[in-house]
């Protein structure tokens, strides 16, 4: 379908059943930081750490429980220091930061795995710093190598294999710690990654137990790349059209949780919208019957006319495109 349609689509829906979104994409800080690296800010070695972090503690969890936290988690890690956690050994993960998490009910099952592979790629991040002068060169550097291209920065950064990956993430949490520093990209994780594939836009394989398996490098790149053109049809950061996407599928508060079904609706698949509310196609069965087709012809097709002349593309009862299909 036509990707400003699909756009349209996503806005209506956002509009309808979740009022505030636009204000949330704002207070995820994305779209800023987005709009500030194009204007030539610079991270901060904790700032860094931050945004990885956060990237890091997004993973398998219902994000509005971070969101409760996030304003005690500066002192939690000291400040967000790099070389600080870098120092930071397994118990300290174990007795310390998961107990927090968990008595604040935002603690996913893999969250001490995940810290403590943390700790190796602050230490990463902590020594190129002390090398190149910053943490953020890093990231800037394979910018630079791969034609200021966040997309393939996300899987030199969490595809398994390569030289430059980051512990503790794959390449949907690297997308998100880019979005975090400000580089533009899409995170394919499950919600947009399933999104993508109801929208006919990326097939995704189902595994046996019927979930989608978004895991191949190949298909998450997809996932990136079709996102990015949506932005660049509905004339937004692609930052702000995947957080609007991801808002479709993710848990209630956050997001609208919708199903398979409704996002393939989204996308003008919608069986709701072939149907025949006018009584049209009815009438067309009952001229069959009678024989009268040809002489009703003229008549048919100024109704039809009439009836989508002012709808908007996804929208229209009668789509010529399936025209002897479904009508």
């Amino acid at each position: 379908m036509n990707l400003q349609t699909l756009w349209r689509n996503i806005e209506h829906r956002l509009d309808r059943d979740l009022p505030h979104w636009q204000d949330d994409i704002k207070k995820f800080g994305q779209v800023k930081a987005v709009e500030e690296r194009s204007q030539g800010r610079a991270w901060r070695d904790d700032e860094v750490f931050e945004a990885l972090l956060m990237a890091v503690l997004s993973a398998h969890t219902v994000w509005s429980r971070i969101e409760s936290i996030q304003p005690k988690l500066k002192a939690l890690f000291s400040g967000f220091g790099l070389e600080a956690y870098a120092s930071r050994r397994e118990t300290d993960v174990v007795e310390l930061f998961v107990p927090w998490f968990q008595e604040r009910k935002a603690a996913s099952p893999w969250l001490a795995q995940n810290l403590v592979r943390l700790i190796d790629a602050a230490h990463i991040l902590w020594k190129h710093s002390r090398i190149r002068g910053s943490a953020e060169s890093y990231f800037t550097e394979l910018m630079e190598q791969h034609d200021q291209d966040p997309k393939q920065v996300a899987l030199c950064l969490g595809g398994s294999g390569s030289k430059h990956k980051l512990p503790s993430i794959g390449v949907p949490l690297a997308a998100e710690a880019l979005k975090n520093l400000g580089f533009d990209v899409a995170k394919p994780d499950v919600h947009v990654c399933r999104a993508m594939n109801a929208f006919g836009l990326v097939a995704f394989r189902q595994g046996k137990n019927g979930k989608l398996r978004c895991t191949s490098k190949h298909k998450q790149l997809e996932a990136m790349k079709k996102v990015e053109e949506i932005a660049m049809a509905a004339r937004k950061p692609v930052a702000y059209v995947d957080n609007a996407i991801w808002m479709l599928g993710a848990e209630k508060k956050s997001g609208l949780h919708l199903t398979n079904r409704e996002l393939t609706e989204l996308a003008g698949h919608n069986p709701i919208q072939r149907k025949d509310p006018s009584g049209l196609l009815a009438l067309l069965d009952s001229w069959k019957k009678d024989g009268d087709v040809e002489e009703q012809k003229e008549t048919l097709e100024y109704l039809i006319h009439a009836l989508d002349e002012n709808r908007p593309e996804g929208y229209k009862l009668f789509p010529p495109e399936l025209k002897g299909k479904t009508w």
